[in-house]
């Protein structure tokens, strides 16, 4: 069977990696770690690997400088067979640049350099659009907000579901993205967006119905750690729970589960299982240090997905 076509818009970032982390330093105050390295990422070009991965035809519309570290993105963009040409090469700014500090745990926190990334524009995104059709457009907030609506506008005019993978956290109007196919934020950036922080299921609820009450999205679908995901419709809700696994980084463990669900959805299943793959990927993501390198292949997350689950899951696009 054809791959899915999906298109990626975001970002597109260098992270330099410092494992080990303690603590957050307080001002004035340095801490160490046990090593550091280089990985790519951001955002959407995590997402567009992780989908060219796990078996969609991905597109990527982004920017980066004339630097080295955009060459080398793109570079690692090639390897997983993203298509490239609606990157933008920008001259007048760098590649963004991230810092990820991954704690013993897993866990992390970032700092990051826009660059590039704050001038991706709703132009670029119409010229891929207006090139080819597609069956999902995935975006995030890493770029410029009216970017984002524009994005969702062109879309929907082309009949096209959206996916918003609502991170870094950030308080948004979300009234002009009524009627999006998926709204996804995890714990922080929901209540980056609600006030409410998802800690209990009463609390979980309440921030699932406040998000769709001013989205009105197909699901909104929280990700919550380890917990697990939390699919609500407008109607009911449920919990749909991840895997344990010995969690190593978490770096890209979010975009990955996204893409995972996005692709698995294109390939004909049902929400709830394309939920629980996207948990099977970002599963094997944590278990691996970095970024981008941590993404599993289609048949690691299908071996993993039919090891942990007992359930058969083809690699071609029939319904589960």
């Amino acid at each position: 069977m054809n791959k899915p076509k999906i298109l990626v818009v975001g970002s597109i970032y260098m992270d330099l990696v410092m494992h080990g982390v303690e603590r957050e330093p307080k001002t004035g105050e340095s801490v160490y770690c046990n090593s550091y390295q280089y990985a790519t990422g951001g955002k959407g070009s995590n997402q567009a690997y992780a989908a060219a991965m796990l078996g969609a035809d991905t597109s990527l519309v982004g920017r980066i400088g004339t630097d080295e570290n955009g060459k080398r993105i793109l570079e690692q963009l090639y390897k997983a067979e993203v298509k490239t040409e609606y990157v933008v090469t920008d001259p007048e700014h760098l590649t963004g640049l991230s810092t990820m500090n991954i704690y013993p745990d897993g866990t992390y926190f970032s700092i990051g350099a826009t660059g590039a990334n704050q001038y991706i524009s709703p132009e670029d995104v119409k010229k891929a659009l207006d090139a080819e059709p597609f069956e999902m457009v995935l975006m995030q907030l890493e770029m410029p907000l009216e970017t984002v609506y524009a994005t969702y506008e062109m879309a929907k005019e082309r009949g096209i579901p959206v996916f918003l993978d609502a991170g870094p956290a950030m308080r948004i109007p979300l009234d002009r993205l009524k009627g999006i196919f998926i709204l996804s934020p995890n714990e922080a950036e929901a209540e980056a967006m609600t006030g409410i922080r998802p800690d209990t299921e009463a609390h979980i609820l309440e921030t699932a119905e406040t998000l769709y009450e001013e989205a009105k999205p197909q699901y909104v679908i929280l990700k919550l750690g380890k917990r697990g995901a939390f699919l609500y419709d407008g109607k009911e809700g449920q919990l749909i729970e991840g895997f344990r696994v010995p969690a190593v980084d978490s770096t890209a463990a979010g975009d990955t589960f996204g893409a995972a669900l996005a692709v698995r959805y294109c390939k004909g299943s049902s929400i709830e299982e394309a939920i629980r793959f996207g948990h099977a990927a970002a599963a094997i993501c944590v278990t691996r240090e970095g970024g981008q390198i941590s993404i599993p292949s289609a048949e690691e997350a299908f071996w993993f997905y039919e090891e942990k689950t007992g359930r058969k899951v083809g690699m071609s696009n029939d319904n589960q």
